[in-house]
C-alpha cells in the first residue's frame, strides 16, 4: 500500500478512529463498572502506542519520500538540469512533483539559453587561447609557462617529450620538480635588475643536462607585482650536443691515430728516394708507388670522416649554471674518467658563467694525471664564493705538484684526442688554474671562475617545424595564486588538484592473496577533468586470474605476460598522484589492495582520500542506489569504457565534479569538510575497515 494513496488514507483514519474509541470506551467502562484502573490504564498505553507507531511509520514514509525528492531537486539545480524526479503513482505528491518538474523544463530552457550566451562569448574568448596554442604547436622546443608560485597553467608536447614519463608535467603540477626553485628565484633577481627579458642557465635532471631559459610575464592592464605574475620556461636538452662533442673528439683521434700510419710510410718512402740516389727504376717506382697507394688511402679516410663530423661543429656557449649542478657534472664527467671523489654542498650558493661539460673534462683530464703520478685515490670537490669569483678546489690526502708540473699537463691536448688542452679551456672561460698545499698532509688544485654577472640576454631561436599534437595542455584560471591554509584539511576543494583512480584485480579477497592487474588514472584540476594527462598501467600480479574475474574486466592472464609488476607500476602511480588528493568510488576497496603493496614498492601513499560513493550518500541519504552507474545515471554523465581501470577512473572523475558543485551548494567546501560529511554517512560506519579512514 503507497504512502499517500487513497487507500492508505483510509487506513490510518481508521487507525486513529479505533484507537481513539477503545480509549473513550476504557474510560467509560471505568467509570461505570469500576473496573480495576490498572487494566484500563494498561489499555490506553496499549492503544496509545499502536497510534504512534501507525504515526511514526506514516509520517516516516512521506518524510523519506519528501527527503528523497529534495535531494533530486537539487540534482536539477546543482549539476544536471535534464534530470527529473520520478512521479509517484499516486497521492498528494504528484502534483508536487508535476510542479517541481515543469520547472525544471523551465530551468532546463533558462540554463541552456544562457549557456547559448555564454558560448558565444567563450568562443571569442577561446579563439585568443587557440591562436596561442596554435603558436605553440609550431614550437619543436619545449615551452612551460607558470604562475608566480611555480604551478603550471601551460605546456606543450614537446616539454611533455623532452621530460618523460618519469617527471610527470600537469597542469597544477609544481614545475619544482623539474628545475630548482633557486634557479628561477636567481633569474628572477636578475631580471628584477634589468639584466634583459631573457635569462638563460643550466641543470641538472637526472642524466639530463638542460638549458632553461627564464622570461617574466608582467600583469597588463593593472598594478604589476614586483616579480610579475608568472614566468615562462623553454627548456632545451644538451645532452645530444655534448655526447656530439664526445662524437667529434672520437672522430678526431680516428683521424689522428689513422693519418700517423700513413704518413710515417709516406715518408719512409720519400727518405729511402731522396737518400738513395743509386736506387734502380724499378726500385724507386715501388717507393713511388708506396707514397701513391698511402696517399690515396690518407685522402679517403679524410672525406670519410669529413662526411661524419658534418654537423658536429657547433661550438658550446657558456652559460649561468648553478654551483651544485656544477659539482654533479664534474661529479659524472670523473667518475666515467675513473677518478673517485665526493662533492660538498655549495654554501652559499654560487652561480658561473661556465660550459660545465669542458671544464669537466679539462679538471678530469688534471686529476687523471695527479692519480697516475702521485697515486691519489680519492679528491674532494668543494666549490666556495671568492669576491667575483667562484673558487673551485679539489684536494687530497697528499702534496700538490709543482708548478712546471702542472703547467705540462695544462698544455696537453684533453683525453679522447684532439688538439684542446686544459689551457684552452681556462682561456676560454677566463679562468686561472694553480696547485698548492694546504698543510703537509693536503694538496689542492684550484680553478678560479668567473661568477654569473652582467647581460645575459640572448635571442630565442625561432622553429618552424611542425608537430603533429596540438598543445592543448592549458588552463590560465590557474594565473590567479589563491592563498591557501597551512592544513591541508582546511584547503578549498576548488583550490586543490585531485587524482582519480580505479584498479582491476583478480579477485575481491587481498588478504587471501588477490592482486592488481590493472590501475587507471586521471587528474582534475581546477573543477575539469584532464582527459589528456592521464595514468594506465597492467601489472603482472604473479598469480592466476580466474575466469570469473575475466569475465568482468576482460584482462586474461595472456594480456599480463610480460608487463611489469606491481612494484614497479605503483612508484610510478605514485608520482603521477603527488601533490593531489586521491579519489574513487568504493576507494577503500582499491586502498586496500594499493596498501598491500606499497612495502614491495618501496613507496606510500600517503595523502587523503575521498570516495565519491560516500560523498553521494551524504548528499542523498535517502537514496538506496549508491553504485556508479545509478549515481552516473542521476547526474547525466555517460557511463563509457566500464570495468577497465581508466574508464572507471574517467567516469567517477565526471560523477567528482558534478558532485563538487553539489557539495558547495551545500556548504561543504574544504577538504576537512567533505572528509566529515563523508564519515557520517551509515555506508561508512557499517564497515570501518573499508571507510574508517
Amino acid at each position: 500500500m503507497q504512502a499517500g494513496s487513497p487507500l492508505h488514507r483510509w487506513a490510518v483514519v481508521g487507525a486513529i478512529t479505533a484507537a481513539v474509541v477503545a480509549a473513550a470506551a476504557g474510560l467509560a467502562l471505568l467509570a461505570t463498572t469500576g473496573t480495576d484502573p490498572v487494566a484500563v490504564t494498561v489499555l490506553a498505553v496499549v492503544a496509545t502506542a499502536g497510534l504512534v507507531v501507525v504515526l511514526q511509520r506514516t509520517l516516516g514514509r512521506t518524510s523519506a519520500a519528501l527527503r528523497r525528492l529534495t535531494a533530486d531537486t537539487a540534482v536539477i539545480v546543482d549539476a544536471n538540469p535534464s534530470h527529473r524526479l520520478p512521479e509517484p503513482g499516486a497521492g498528494e505528491l504528484v502534483p508536487l512533483v508535476r510542479a517541481v518538474n515543469r520547472l525544471a523544463d523551465q530551468h532546463e530552457a533558462a540554463v541552456r539559453g544562457a549557456e547559448e550566451q555564454a558560448e558565444a562569448t567563450r568562443r571569442d574568448i577561446e579563439s585568443e587561447r587557440n591562436r596561442l596554442a596554435a603558436l605553440m604547436a609550431q614550437l619543436t622546443v619545449a615551452v612551460v609557462v607558470c604562475n608566480s608560485e611555480g604551478r603550471i597553467l601551460l605546456y606543450n608536447e614537446a616539454a611533455r617529450s623532452l621530460l618523460g614519463d618519469d617527471t610527470p608535467v600537469g597542469l597544477g603540477r609544481s614545475v619544482f620538480g623539474v628545475v630548482d626553485r633557486g634557479l628561477v628565484a636567481h633569474a628572477y633577481d636578475r631580471l628584477a635588475s634589468g639584466a634583459g627579458s631573457v635569462y638563460t642557465a643550466t641543470t641538472l635532471h637526472g642524466d639530463q643536462l638542460l638549458s632553461v631559459r627564464v622570461t617574466l610575464v608582467r600583469e597588463v592592464g593593472g598594478a604589476a607585482q614586483e616579480h610579475g605574475s608568472g614566468f615562462v620556461l623553454v627548456l632545451e636538452d644538451l645532452t645530444r650536443q655534448v655526447r656530439a662533442g664526445d662524437r667529434r673528439e672520437r672522430v678526431l683521434r680516428q683521424l689522428t691515430e689513422g693519418t700517423r700510419a700513413s704518413l710515417g710510410s709516406i715518408r719512409a718512402a720519400a727518405e729511402s728516394v731522396l737518400e738513395f740516389p743509386e736506387l734502380t727504376a724499378d726500385e724507386r717506382d715501388r717507393f713511388l708507388e708506396i707514397v701513391r697507394e698511402e696517399a690515396d688511402r690518407l685522402g679517403r679516410r679524410v672525406d670519410d670522416l669529413v662526411g661524419e663530423t658534418a654537423g658536429l661543429g657547433e661550438d658550446r656557449v657558456l652559460t649561468d649554471i648553478a654551483g651544485d649542478d656544477l659539482l654533479g657534472v664534474l661529479g659524472k664527467e670523473l667518475a666515467q674518467a675513473g677518478v673517485a671523489c665526493s662533492a660538498t654542498p655549495v654554501q652559499p650558493p654560487v652561480w658561473l658563467r661556465a660550459d660545465g661539460y669542458a671544464l669537466a673534462r679539462a679538471l678530469a683530464h688534471v686529476l687523471k694525471r695527479l692519480q697516475e703520478a702521485a697515486g691519489v685515490q680519492r679528491f674532494t670537490l668543494t666549490l666556495t664564493p671568492a669576491g667575483r669569483h667562484g673558487q673551485l678546489d679539489a684536494c687530497w690526502n697528499g702534496r700538490g705538484p709543482s708548478s712546471s708540473t702542472l703547467g705540462g699537463w695544462l698544455d696537453e691536448p684533453l683525453d679522447g684526442g684532439g688538439t684542446t688542452t686544459v689551457r684552452d679551456v681556462a682561456d676560454r672561460h677566463g679562468a686561472e688554474i694553480w696547485s698548492g698545499d694546504v698543510d703537509d698532509e693536503t694538496g689542492y688544485v684550484r680553478v678560479l671562475l668567473p661568477t654569473a654577472t652582467g647581460d645575459t640576454r640572448q635571442p630565442v631561436a625561432s622553429a618552424h617545424a611542425e608537430v603533429e599534437s596540438r598543445p592543448e595542455f592549458y588552463d590560465f584560471d590557474l594565473f590567479t595564486a589563491r592563498p591557501r591554509a597551512d592544513d591541508v584539511l582546511d584547503h578549498r576543494l576548488e583550490d586543490m588538484a585531485f587524482t582519480v583512480f580505479d584498479t582491476e584485480t583478480t579477485g575481491l579477497d587481498p588478504a587471501g592473496g588477490d592482486r592488481i592487474i590493472s590501475i587507471g588514472a586521471v587528474r582534475v584540476v581546477n573543477g575539469r577533468v584532464l582527459r589528456q594527462e592521464t595514468f594506465e598501467r597492467l601489472v603482472q600480479p604473479r598469480r592466476s586470474v580466474p575466469a570469473a574475474s575475466t569475465a568482468i574486466h576482460g584482462i586474461t592472464a595472456d594480456m599480463l605476460e610480460g608487463e611489469p609488476t606491481i612494484a614497479e607500476v605503483l612508484p610510478a602511480f605514485a608520482r603521477f598522484a603527488e601533490e593531489t588528493v586521491l579519489v574513487g568510488h568504493n576507494v577503500g576497496f582499491d586502498l586496500r589492495f594499493v596498501k598491500m603493496a606499497e612495502t614491495d614498492a618501496g613507496v606510500s601513499l600517503s595523502q587523503p582520500a575521498l570516495d565519491t560513493l560516500l560523498l553521494h550518500a551524504a548528499l542523498h541519504p535517502d537514496h538506496d542506489e549508491h553504485t556508479l552507474e545509478a549515481i552516473a545515471e542521476r547526474l547525466g554523465v555517460s557511463v563509457v569504457g566500464r570495468h577497465t581501470a581508466l574508464g572507471d577512473a574517467l567516469v567517477t572523475a565526471e560523477v567528482f565534479v558534478s558532485l563538487l558543485s553539489m557539495l558547495r551548494s551545500r556548504g561543504i567546501e574544504t577538504l576537512g569538510e567533505a572528509l566529515t560529511a563523508a564519515r557520517r554517512t551509515y555506508q561508512s560506519r557499517v564497515d570501518e575497515k573499508l571507510y574508517g579512514r
